[in-house]
C-alpha cells in the first residue's frame, strides 16, 4: 500500500472474503465476493464459495456456511478465475480483511495490489472498534447488531458502506476542518494509500448512490496547525479553606430516591445507599477510607452522587476520582456522569474534565518539528497519523496504535520511535497553547471534577498547573493501585530509544562538520559530538553482552539484575552503569551547541536545530533515570530487571515496597482519599492492602513529616445485593499444575477441557496464567478437538475487545484468555456460565519483583504477601462468572493445588464434579 499508483483510477472494487483457519498451515478462503462500481455510479457483482474442507465451529459463527454446502462448492482456481476476470482492469481492489490474510489474499487475487480497509479504520479512526464485522457495522450504523455472522455479500456490501461512511463523514472536510490539511499529505505521500484517499475523496458523489455532497468543500493545505485547539486561561485558583459544608448522611438515601424516579429501569438498592454513605463520611471528615464493595452493588454510582453532591455544597472543592483501566474512565465520563447531570438539574454546573498522562498526547510543536519536506511513503504517512491522532485527541491518544498499524508503519521502529519523541510526555512547554496535552491540562485546572487514571493522580503534583488543586480523590479498582504506584515511580532505559536519540544527533552533527559554512568552533564540537555518540553507541552494545553472560535468560523475558557478577567490570554494575552516564554526559555536553542565543548561526534549517534540542533533552532524561538506577543499587528495598533483544536492551528498577511513597506523596498531599473495589480483603481482613499501601493498622495515619496531623482512617466492607448463584469445583483426579509437572497437566486440561465444553454447551470462559500456557492449550486443542462450539483465544499484543465482543453476541462459544481477562470484562446472563481456570495464579517466583520481595523480606512476610496477590487475582478470576443477580454457574479449577490452598477461595471447595449442587449440574451432559 506505500508504492505509488501506476496508473490513473477509473473503476473501484469491493471485496470480502471469509478465511478458515486450519489447525495447521495457511489460512483457506471458502467464500468470496466483490462490488464493482463505475465512475458513472453503475455495480456490478461477484460472489461465490470455494471448496474446502478446513472450516470449524468458529467459521461457522462467522459465515453460516455449512460444510456441505463447500463440499459442493467450486475448486479453488475455477473461483480464482472467475473472480480475477471479474476484476481485471483495476489496479487495486478495497478490502476489509478482519483475518488479517493478506498474503492469501494477494494469492488469490494473483498479485493484484489491495487498499487494506481495516488498515484505514485504525488510522483515521482509531478510538473505534473496528476489529471485526460486526463492531464495524455498528461503528458505521451506530447500533447495535444482533448477528455475528456475515455472509460474504454482506462483507462486501459491508466494505462500501465503511469506505462511505469513512470518507463521505469522517473525513469530510465539512465536519472536520482537518480533513484539508489530511489530504494535502496524502496527496504528498507518494503511495498507493494517499492516493487512493485523495481520489476517493475528490470523486466521492460519482461513485456512491445519494453522494449529492462532496466530502471535499475546501482547498487543501499544508498549514496543518491552523486546525488545533488553543488552550482556554486558567481561571484563579479558589482557595480550598478548611472549613466546608458536610454532606447530611442521613439524606443520602433521598439521592438514589430521585435516580430511581427519574431513571428508568434504576432501582434503589441498599447495599449502593450503604456504600454512598461511606464516601460521604469519607469526604465529611477529610478520611482515608479502605471501602470493599462486591459484585452488584453499583460502585460507580455510590460514589459519584456523593461526590457531585460535595461539590454542589462546597463551590471551593475539587474532587479528582481515579480509575485503572480506560473503559471504566470512558463509562465514567460519558455515561455515568453525563446521566448524573441530565437527571440532577443541580449538578449542570459543576465542570468536568477528563485528563490522561501527558505521555498520552502529541505535542504539536514537537511533531511540527520532525516534517521535513523529502518525507515521503511510510515516514510521511507515520507522521500524518500522529497529525489525526493530535486531532482526535479527545477521542484517542498515542496508545492507540493497533497490532495492524504497527505491523505495516513500524518497520525499525519507524512509528514507536516517532511516537517517543513528538509524545507530549517531556518537553510539551505551558507556552504550546495548541497542544492536546496543554488543552485538556487547562481545562483540568479550571475543572472541580476530573476524571484521570492511577499513573496521572500519582504524578499530579509535579504538574504546575495542577499541583494542590485535587484535595479529595476517589480511587477505583484500587486493588491495581500498588501496581500503578511502582510503573509510575519506576525509572527505565529503553537504549533502542537512546540508540535512534543518538544516531540523528550524530547525523546533523557530520552534516556540519562536512559543511564549509560552519564556524570552526562548532565544527571542532560538532566533531566531538560524532566521536563521542559512537564511544556511546559501542558501549551500548557491549552492555548487552554484559548482561547475556550475566544470564542468558534475560534474552527471553526481564530478569532479575544481579549486580556484583564477574560479566559486569570490577565485578560490580554499578561501574558499567557510572560509565554510560560519564559517555552519555559526554553526548550532552558536546550537542550543547544546539542550544542557546546563538544557535542560529549553524547551518542548519531551524526545525533541524529543534528536533536536535528535542533529542537532547531526551538524551537527558535518559541520564536521569540512569542516575536513579544506579541510585537504587545502592538503596535497600529496591530491585533491578533487565531485559536483552536482539540489538538492544532494557532496564529499569524501582522500590520493593511503595508504601511510604503513597503515605508521604499521595495522602499526606490530601483531604480525603477512597480506596474502593470489589476485592480489597483478604479472608476478611483489610490488613495486607493496607500495609501494600501504607495505611499501617491503626485508626490514624501517621506521617513522616511530623508537623502534619495524623489522618483518620477508617475501612468497611458492604456486602452484595445478593447472594452469588455458584459453585467452586476441582474435578476428582486433576493433577497438580507445578512448573515441574507441566507434561502431565498439558496432556490432562487438554483432555478436560473439552468434555467441559461439551458438557456446558459451550458459554465458557478459560482463563490461562500465562502465555505459554494459552499457546500450548490452543496448539493441542486445534489439532486435536473440533467440536460445535467456536473456540476464540486472545493474541499476544492484541485488544481485547473484539473477542469480548466476539464472546458475547455467539452465547455458545468458549474464550481463552489471560491478565486481561481476570479483571474488567463483564459477560452477564447465559453468555457465560462456567468459568475454568486452568492453574492458579501464583505470581512467578522467578520475576525480579518477587525475587527482591524473597530477599527483602522475612520469610513469613514473603509467603503473607504471594498468598494475598494469588488470592486477589483468584477472587477476580471466580468473580467474572456473576455479574447480575440472575446469573448462575459453575467455576472449575485444573490445578489441585487448590485443595490445600482452599484460604484463598471465595468460598467452599467442592472436590468432584459429581458433588455439584443439583440446580447448576442441570442442563448440563
Amino acid at each position: 500500500m506505500f508504492q505509488p499508483l501506476m496508473h490513473p483510477v477509473r473503476d473501484i472494487a469491493f471485496l470480502f472474503v471469509h478465511m478458515a483457519a486450519p489447525p495447521a498451515g495457511a489460512v483457506a478462503p471458502y467464500a468470496v465476493a466483490a462490488i464493482r462500481i463505475t465512475p458513472d455510479g453503475k455495480r456490478t457483482a461477484y460472489h461465490s464459495l470455494i471448496r474446502t474442507k478446513a472450516t470449524r465451529a468458529r467459521d461457522f459463527m462467522h459465515s453460516h456456511i455449512s460444510r456441505k454446502a463447500l463440499a459442493n462448492a467450486p475448486d479453488h482456481a475455477t473461483v480464482q478465475n472467475a473472480l480475477c476476470d471479474f476484476l481485471a482492469g483495476l489496479e487495486f481492489v478495497l478490502c476489509y480483511d478482519p483475518y488479517e490474510a493478506l498474503p492469501t489474499l494477494q494469492e488469490l487475487l494473483r498479485g493484484l495490489r489491495i487498499f487494506d480497509l481495516g488498515f484505514a479504520a485504525d488510522y483515521f479512526m482509531p478510538w473505534a472498534s473496528t476489529a471485526s464485522p460486526r463492531q464495524l457495522w455498528e461503528t458505521i450504523h451506530g447500533q447495535p447488531r444482533d448477528k455475528v455472522s456475515f455472509s460474504a455479500e454482506e462483507g462486501a456490501e459491508l466494505s462500501l458502506a465503511f469506505t462511505r461512511h469513512l470518507f463521505g463523514n469522517v473525513l469530510a472536510d465539512s465536519r472536520f476542518p482537518g480533513a484539508r490539511a489530511l489530504r494535502h499529505y496524502l496527496a504528498h505521500s507518494d503511495s498507493l494509500f494517499g492516493d487512493a484517499c485523495c481520489h476517493l475523496l475528490t470523486r466521492f458523489s460519482d461513485y456512491f448512490d445519494g453522494g449529492l455532497v462532496s466530502p471535499v468543500t475546501a482547498e487543501d493545505t499544508p498549514d496543518w496547525r491552523h486546525f488545533l485547539e488553543k488552550a482556554p486561561a486558567i481561571e484563579a485558583r479558589d482557595n480550598q479553606s478548611t472549613g466546608f459544608t458536610e454532606v447530611p448522611e442521613r439524606d443520602i438515601r433521598q439521592l438514589y430516591e430521585q435516580l430511581a424516579h427519574r431513571r428508568k429501569g434504576y432501582r434503589i438498592r441498599e447495599p449502593q445507599v450503604t456504600y454512598a454513605g461511606h464516601v460521604a463520611h469519607a469526604l465529611n471528615t477529610n478520611a482515608v477510607a479502605c471501602i470493599e464493595a462486591g459484585t452488584g452493588t453499583g460502585k460507580t454510582l455510590g460514589y459519584l452522587l456523593p461526590v457531585m453532591e460535595f461539590l454542589k455544597r462546597n463551590p471551593q472543592q475539587r474532587v479528582a476520582i481515579a480509575t485503572y483501566t480506560k473503559s471504566l474512565q470512558n463509562q465514567l465520563y460519558g455515561n455515568e456522569l453525563e446521566a448524573c447531570r441530565e437527571l440532577f438539574g443541580q449538578y449542570r454546573d459543576i465542570d468536568a474534565a477528563l485528563i490522561k498522562g501527558k505521555s498520552n498526547y502529541v505535542c504539536a510543536h514537537k511533531l511540527d518539528d520532525v516534517l521535513s519536506p523529502d518525507m515521503e511513503g511510510e515516514e510521511l504517512l507515520a507522521w500524518l497519523f500522529f497529525v489525526n491522532i493530535c486531532y482526535r485527541y479527545r477521542l484517542a491518544d498515542c496508545e492507540d496504535i493497533s497490532p495492524r498499524l504497527r505491523r505495516r508503519l513500524d518497520t525499525n521502529r519507524l512509528l514507536s520511535g516517532l511516537m517517543l519523541e513528538v509524545s507530549a510526555g517531556s518537553g510539551c512547554h505551558a507556552s504550546h497553547t495548541d497542544c492536546p496535552a496543554q488543552v485538556v491540562t487547562a481545562e483540568a485546572a479550571n475543572a472541580r471534577l476530573i476524571i484521570t487514571n492511577h499513573n496521572k493522580l500519582i504524578l499530579m503534583e509535579k504538574d504546575g498547573k495542577l499541583n494542590g488543586l485535587f484535595r479529595h480523590c476517589v480511587i477505583d479498582e484500587a486493588n491495581h493501585f500498588e501496581d500503578a504506584v511502582r510503573s509510575a515511580m519506576s525509572p527505565e532505559i529503553a537504549t533502542s530509544d537512546v540508540q535512534g536519540h543518538a544516531r540523528y544527533l550524530r547525523e546533523q552533527c557530520r552534516k556540519l562538520v562536512a559543511s564549509p559554512s560552519t564556524p570552526p568552533l562548532d565544527k571542532d564540537r560538532a566533531g566531538r559530538a560524532v566521536d563521542a555518540i559512537g564511544v556511546l553507541l559501542r558501549a551500548l552494545d557491549a552492555m548487552r553482552d554484559r548482561f547475556l553472560a550475566m544470564d542468558r535468560g534475560s534474552l527471553g523475558g526481564a530478569t532479575a539484575v544481579t549486580p556484583s557478577h564477574k560479566a559486569f567490570t570490577n565485578g560490580h554494575i554499578a561501574n558499567d552503569l557510572k560509565h554510560l552516564h560519564g559517555l552519555m554526559e559526554a553526548v550532552h555536553e558536546n550537542t550543547a551547541l544546539f542550544n542557546g542565543k546563538e544557535v542560529g548561526r549553524l547551518p542548519l534549517p531551524y526545525k533541524t536545530l529543534s528536533r536536535c534540542r528535542t533529542m537532547r533533552m531526551l538524551v537527558h532524561e535518559t541520564m536521569f533515570n540512569l542516575a536513579q538506577l544506579r541510585t537504587g543499587l545502592e538503596s535497600e528495598g529496591t530491585w533491578q530487571s533487565v531485559q536483552v533483544f536482539p540489538r538492544n536492551w532494557i532496564l529499569g528498577g524501582g522500590h520493593v515496597y511503595v508504601g511510604p511513597l503513597v503515605r508521604n506523596h499521595i495522602l499526606a498531599r490530601r483531604d480525603t482519599v477512597v480506596f474502593t473495589s470489589a476485592t480489597l480483603t483478604h479472608q476478611a481482613s483489610f490488613v495486607p492492602f493496607r500495609r501494600s499501601i501504607g495505611l499501617g493498622k491503626g485508626q490514624h495515619i501517621l506521617f513522616d513529616d511530623t508537623e502534619a496531623p495524623p489522618k483518620p482512617c477508617f475501612v468497611t466492607r458492604v456486602a452484595p445485593p445478593f447472594e452469588p448463584d455458584f459453585a467452586l469445583v476441582v474435578p476428582s483426579g486433576t493433577p497438580t499444575a507445578m512448573f515441574e509437572h507441566k507434561a502431565t497437566w498439558l496432556n490432562y486440561v487438554s483432555k478436560v477441557i473439552p468434555e467441559l465444553i461439551e458438557t456446558n454447551h459451550g458459554a465458557t470462559l478459560v482463563l490461562c496464567a500465562s502465555y505459554e500456557d494459552l499457546e500450548a492449550l490452543r496448539e493441542r486443542l486445534e489439532r486435536e478437538y473440533d467440536g460445535e462450539y467456536p473456540m476464540l483465544f486472545q493474541k499476544k499484543g492484541e485488544p481485547p475487545a473484539a473477542l469480548c465482543d466476539e464472546f458475547r453476541a455467539a452465547k455458545e462459544s468458549v474464550l481463552f484468555g489471560v491478565e486481561t481477562f481476570w479483571h474488567g470484562v463483564d459477560f452477564p446472563g447465559d453468555t457465560l456460565t462456567q468459568v475454568i481456570i486452568t492453574r492458579l495464579p501464583f505470581p512467578s517466583p522467578a520475576s525480579p519483583l518477587m525475587d527482591a520481595r524473597k530477599r527483602c523480606l522475612p520469610d513469613a512476610a514473603y509467603w503473607d504477601r504471594y498468598r494475598y496477590e494469588t488470592a486477589i487475582k483468584f477472587r477476580q478470576g471466580v468473580g467474572r462468572l456473576i455479574r447480575r443477580e440472575t446469573d448462575k454457574g459453575i467455576v472449575v479449577v485444573l490445578d489441585n493445588r487448590l485443595l490445600k490452598n482452599r484460604n484463598i477461595a471465595p468460598c467452599p471447595v467442592i472436590e468432584g464434579m459429581q458433588n455439584l449442587p443439583e440446580h447448576l449440574r442441570r442442563g448440563r451432559r
